[in-house]
């Protein structure tokens, strides 16, 4: 991937994308547009580079496509090539996605929420706690979902991480995270049932698949929500441990201001102990200094001498 981060994004070539076409996360992404975006009349991509995938929602009778540089367009999709925070359209789009893109963007906190205007549906993903530097032309790198709330201002109405089977995790490259946001509450039985719908839909206006394809799909979607609850408990155990880890480093932290408190505390008593010895050291130099006064000749034979100046007083 070619990227201008001043320039927000972005342009990929046809082996990047024809590599990509099959991953796990664009599973996600056509499952989630179809959940949420059924009824959707038009649809906007920003940062959509020449990646095709607004293609798969046929559905949607008016796509568009938003880059800076390049943007993908077709016979069916309309390109936009343009600053996405000097656009303002005249009205909102139905659906907007924005696909592994907010990692580039120097000013992300403003494009997050430019995104939230030109939509009330808005369907994000970005790189899932990659490591910093991993990646040259990501400058947000580690990313998680604390850090995309802070860039929206609001926690999505829908989040999942998706993991890419058969990567390296020792690369730490092998998850992403989706968010979706809406205004209204999200209805879930119904989002699913859009789906299904969706794809028997497919099914029926192709004739060579059939009955045995729709059961295949039908399972895949239940696997895939299976999945998602398994990744949300795996992200929940995460959070978990985050705050464990948090709490240990406080603890830490404390136990070492009170370690240093304690030493300052030790040095006070250490330094009044010597000067406790010094004045019983000079104490016992005076006594015996007395005593010899007291036993020397001088002090005896001066002795009547202080008896008379006692009676005079």
């Amino acid at each position: 991937m070619e990227v201008n981060v001043l320039n927000y994004k972005v342009g990929v070539n046809d082996t990047y994308w024809n590599r990509r076409t099959n991953m796990m996360y664009y599973q996600y992404i056509d499952f989630l547009v179809r959940a949420f975006a059924i009824n959707a009349k038009n649809i906007l991509d920003v940062g959509t580079a020449n990646t095709a995938y607004i293609e798969n929602f046929d559905w949607i009778s008016d796509k568009y496509t938003l880059d800076i540089s390049k943007p993908y367009s077709s016979p069916n999709v309309t390109s936009i090539e343009m600053d996405f925070l000097e656009f303002n359209p005249e009205n909102r789009f139905d659906f907007v996605t924005c696909l592994q893109v907010l990692e580039h963007i120097p000013k992300v906190d403003e494009f997050a929420k430019k995104l939230l205007e030109v939509s009330d549906r808005l369907l994000i993903s970005v790189p899932y706690n990659w490591i910093e530097g991993s990646e040259d032309e990501h400058i947000h790198d580690p990313v998680d979902l604390d850090k995309v709330n802070k860039w929206f201002g609001r926690e999505p109405s829908y989040y999942i991480i998706v993991e890419e089977p058969l990567r390296d995790i020792k690369k730490g490259k092998h998850r992403r995270l989706i968010c979706y946001y809406q205004d209204e509450p999200v209805n879930y039985k119904k989002a699913l049932q859009n789906v299904k719908e969706g794809y028997t839909k497919e099914i029926k206006m192709n004739s060579e698949y059939g009955n045995s394809n729709q059961n295949l799909l039908l399972n895949t979607i239940d696997l895939l929500r299976k999945e998602q609850e398994m990744n949300h408990e795996i992200l929940e155990t995460e959070f978990a441990i985050r705050d464990i880890e948090t709490r240990l480093k406080e603890l830490r932290n404390e136990n070492k201001s009170k370690r240093q408190k304690i030493k300052a505390l030790e040095d006070q008593i250490k330094k009044q102990s010597e000067k406790i010895v010094l004045f019983r050291n000079k104490q016992k130099y005076c006594k015996r200094q007395y005593t010899k006064i007291q036993n020397s000749r001088a002090w005896k034979v001066t002795d009547p001498i202080r008896r008379i100046k006692k009676l005079v007083k």
